[in-house]
């Protein structure tokens, strides 16, 4: 192995000590290995090294600290005063060196006091955290999870180490950044149950006409899927009002005559509270995919392991719950015609 870079006297640090920053550890290693040893050629064979070698590095370790570290004697090498008091405590920092290299982060749910930062929608909030609460209560009692919601700094967050994980769509690849597919749901749309207008029926005509609510996360007027497939067939959807959040979407909707389309697991359990009418949407729309993203550098981490399978868990757990039930469901136009004998299937 090579010695690596050149050492420095005692005498070039201000508080006459050793310059850290140029120690070669192949050299920390050699003068154990010497001590222990008290011979150059068995020390080199432990080593893997020629003889020579070794002498040249006991050559630089007297240089370095400034001592003649073993000197002859009957039977062979005698170590002196300052090699003597080096000894133990170079051996005992090997060994603490070597255990904290070696040394994997024990993670036990039962007594960890760890606190995990997420960031996510307050449809999580709403769906999700609280089935992670019922596992962390009874698993991991002392465990403290902070929830934020998504701002455009949080990938460097989550490189820096402030944010732990990212739920929700999927983010631009960028280097260093793992995503999972944890769920996916489909849309469903909903007014209330007195609506005007739509009553057992939402056909593509009324779905174009009808006023609606739209929620985007992140602010501003970014195209959704909905207003993609719509725009496929040359159609614009009226938007009357946008919010940033899931959870008060509903209730808006609850009192008013506006039209929202959202993820089902979301509006099934929003009927469940209010008076809301559900229905398939009249076009075909992608699904909506729930995505755990996290840093690289905390792969290997057994808490944060932990952490990204009660996420998954309970990600599908409530996708899975909540579109199993489907509230008061409306088939769509689209929908009654595919049920209609002969009619063609897309």
């Amino acid at each position: 192995m090579p010695d690596g870079v050149a050492l420095l006297p005692s005498s070039s640090m201000p508080d006459g000590g050793l310059d850290l920053g140029a120690i070669d550890l192949n050299l920390v290693h050699a003068l154990d290995v010497l001590l222990r040893e008290r011979n150059v050629t068995r020390a080199a064979a432990q080593l893997g090294l020629t003889q020579s070698a070794m002498s040249h590095r006991l050559k630089r370790l007297r240089e370095l600290l400034e001592d003649p570290l073993l000197v002859p004697g009957r039977g062979g090498l005698v170590a002196t005063a300052r090699a003597q008091q080096l000894g133990h405590g170079l051996r005992c920092a090997l060994e603490d060196l070597r255990g904290a290299l070696s040394r994997r982060e024990q993670f036990d749910p039962a007594t960890s006091e760890r606190t995990f930062v997420v960031v996510t929608t307050d449809f999580a909030e709403f769906e999700i955290l609280p089935r992670v609460l019922q596992v962390t209560t009874r698993e991991a009692p002392r465990i403290c999870t902070v929830m934020r919601e998504p701002w455009p700094g949080m990938v460097a967050a989550l490189e820096r180490g402030e944010v732990d994980l990212v739920i929700g769509p999927s983010l631009s690849p960028q280097p260093g950044l793992v995503q999972r597919r944890v769920g996916e749901d489909d849309f469903a749309s909903c007014v209330r149950v007195d609506h005007p207008r739509l009553r057992r029926r939402l056909d593509l005509e009324a779905y174009v006409e009808l006023r609606h609510l739209v929620i985007t996360p992140t602010g501003g007027d970014g195209i959704s899927p909905v207003d993609e497939a719509l725009a496929a067939r040359s159609l614009r959807r009226k938007v009357a009002m946008r919010v940033p959040h899931f959870v008060g979407a509903p209730f808006i909707v609850a009192r008013s005559d506006l039209l929202l389309t959202a993820p089902r697991s979301l509006l099934v359990h929003a009927a469940e509270l209010l008076p809301l009418r559900l229905f398939d949407p009249p076009l075909p729309l992608p699904t909506v995919r729930t995505v755990m993203t996290w840093h690289e550098r905390v792969g290997d981490d057994p808490g944060h392991a932990y952490l990204r399978e009660l996420a998954a868990t309970c990600t599908r757990d409530a996708i899975a719950h909540r579109r199993g039930r489907r509230g008061r469901q409306e088939p769509s136009a689209r929908a009654r015609s595919a049920s209609k004998p002969g009619a063609k299937r897309a």
